[in-house]
């Protein structure tokens, strides 16, 4: 196994503990409701349209569930970079299958990545505002990077699916059907928002495949070279 590759499957288990840990505690109450459709509170802000959103997310400030907020907030800082590598990993793997298509998914991957940070950041700013000086302007520079990065994300994960699909590896193969059922999905939920949380699904696949096609701890590659 190359060292590229161990690499991908290192960073596909950093990004599945990133994932476990933001999904982990400190949990959101009760009276965080998402609206839309939309059961988790950490996406229903990412796409929040007025203020009243807000309130049924995160209630007025100060609140616990805009404590909890903030510290997922800066655990997404940690997964924005770790999508970012692996989005930069898997084009230069796939390079092969396509150097355009490949270097294309880089790029778009590393932009949603920049515009994921200005989101972060943007949300951070309203989590210390109450609702009676929350204004439209600072949700719409939440909401439209967030659409921005959706997009972006979607478009290349469809292209590195596409990249793996064509590969000689049924478990590669996988993984690039997993993308792009993923890609499809985040950009259906670019109109109809709820559909981004099961873009999260296939997505999540495509991580734990690659760590169970990559990842491999250095002891357990001396005992199989054994």
């Amino acid at each position: 196994m190359s060292k590229l590759q161990r690499s991908i499957g290192v960073v596909a288990v950093l990004n599945l503990a990133m994932i476990a840990l933001i999904s982990g505690r400190p949990f959101f109450s009760n009276a965080s409701r998402p609206v839309r459709g939309i059961s988790n509170p950490i996406l229903a802000m990412e796409v929040v349209r007025n203020v009243a959103e807000v309130d049924a997310i995160l209630g007025d400030a100060p609140s616990p569930d805009r404590e909890v907020m903030r510290i997922k907030q800066y655990a997404d800082f940690g997964f924005i970079g770790g999508y970012a590598g692996l989005f930069v990993l898997m084009s230069i793997f796939l390079m092969g299958q396509g150097r355009a298509v490949a270097i294309s998914a880089a790029v778009l991957g590393v932009a949603a990545a920049l515009c994921d940070v200005f989101e972060n950041l943007d949300i951070l700013r309203i989590l210390d505002v109450d609702l009676s000086h929350t204004t439209q302007a600072m949700i719409d520079a939440v909401r439209y990077p967030s659409l921005i990065k959706w997009t972006l994300a979607s478009l290349a994960l469809g292209l590195l699916g596409i990249l793996a699909m064509r590969s000689g590896r049924t478990g590669l193969r996988i993984v690039g059907a997993l993308d792009v059922l993923a890609a499809l999905l985040g950009l259906c939920g670019l109109s109809e928002n709820r559909f981004l949380e099961w873009m999260g699904i296939p997505m999540l696949g495509g991580f734990i495949g690659l760590a169970i096609l990559y990842f491999r701890p250095r002891w357990n590659a001396r005992r199989n070279a054994a």
